[in-house]
């Protein structure tokens, strides 16, 4: 009893954190029980998730956890420092809004917050806490923001008004549906102009993906200058630029559509100050601009999948804009 008071006395002279109380209660209970209480703190908690996933999942998927987590601690405050059986529910609702009001589309929010659950999903298996806060917290209800592709006559006007490394990186997209950074990434070692191939691991999902060379690309590979160093960027002045931002691959993209004469469209607009407006054209629209080629064409869609490095049918099906005419026929013949 007397150390009881002493620690009481000192919490309330302001001498004791929260976590040194915690720690004086968790020693108390084992000099009394014998028996060790696994009671850890909100960010000993997803720090241990965080290690117990890595080798499980791909290096993208671990980064991306990574980074939910940090952004997560640093949105709760000292609240990542108390016990995790004290997390709230509310407390996960202000890191939605907070990520919301900060221009992350709900589809983003949605997905962040799915993967949250899971750690609180596995400490209320191992019952460290009696209740999911996470699991109360409702998806926000979104809109498919629809993409558009780009005709051929629109890829002829950006071509000629790109310059320097943008006229390949724009055929690149076009003609292997690659994703702009991943592409922006190229080097010489992904390049194999004998086989007319190219092959290069995508950042989002870890995999490697291998692309037969077009005529119409290979002919402009053919002409730019290289070296014996397989590490020499393809599109040297693009390499090092980030994808985001002002500054970024994607907003120089949108400048270079302008001067093209090419309106980006709405797919979808933002809902007052929270999330953020989705172009219905942006180079992404290339990537759909090859799986409909292939689709037009009769590829079939194991092997466009295959080659845009989709994890199931359905994302391609996402992906994939059949021509009006070439589905009306397609109606007319079921109908017979």
């Amino acid at each position: 009893m007397e150390a009881w008071q002493k620690t009481a006395d000192r919490a309330a002279a302001g001498s004791l954190d929260q976590a040194r109380i915690r720690e004086i209660v968790l020693e108390t209970v084992e000099r009394v029980t014998g028996k060790r209480t696994d009671s850890p703190t909100v960010a000993e908690w997803l720090e241990r998730w965080i290690r117990t996933e890595k080798g499980a999942v791909a290096p993208r998927t671990m980064m991306r956890y990574e980074q939910i987590v940090r952004d997560f601690l640093s949105s709760i405050g000292a609240r990542a420092q108390a016990p995790l059986e004290a997390l709230s529910t509310d407390a996960i609702l202000e890191f939605k809004e907070r990520w919301l009001s900060g221009g992350r589309s709900p589809r983003t929010v949605n997905q962040t917050i799915k993967i949250l659950k899971r750690p609180f999903k596995i400490a209320l298996e191992e019952g460290l806490i009696d209740r999911n806060p996470v699991a109360a917290v409702r998806p926000i209800r979104t809109s498919s923001a629809k993409k558009g592709v780009f005709s051929p006559e629109q890829i002829q006007q950006l071509l000629e008004v790109a310059e320097g490394d943008w006229r390949g990186l724009i055929l690149s997209g076009y003609f292997t549906g690659g994703r702009l950074v991943d592409l922006a990434r190229l080097t010489w070692a992904d390049i194999n102009l004998s086989e007319r191939t190219i092959t290069f691991v995508q950042r989002k999902t870890g995999s490697s993906v291998q692309i037969p060379i077009h005529q119409d690309l290979y002919e402009y590979l053919l002409k730019l200058p290289r070296s014996d160093r397989p590490k020499k960027p393809v599109f040297p002045r693009l390499f090092d630029k980030p994808g985001a931002g002002k500054s970024g691959l994607s907003m120089a993209f949108k400048r270079l559509m302008e001067r093209a004469g090419i309106d980006d469209g709405m797919a979808r607009k933002k809902d007052g100050k929270l999330g953020r407006n989705v172009s219905r054209l942006s180079f992404h629209s290339l990537r759909h601009s090859f799986n409909s080629a292939m689709a037009n064409a009769d590829v079939p869609l194991e092997i466009r999948q295959k080659l845009t490095g989709h994890a199931s049918q359905d994302m391609n099906k996402h992906y994939t804009h059949l021509e009006l005419e070439r589905v009306r026929r397609a109606g007319k013949a079921s109908q017979k």
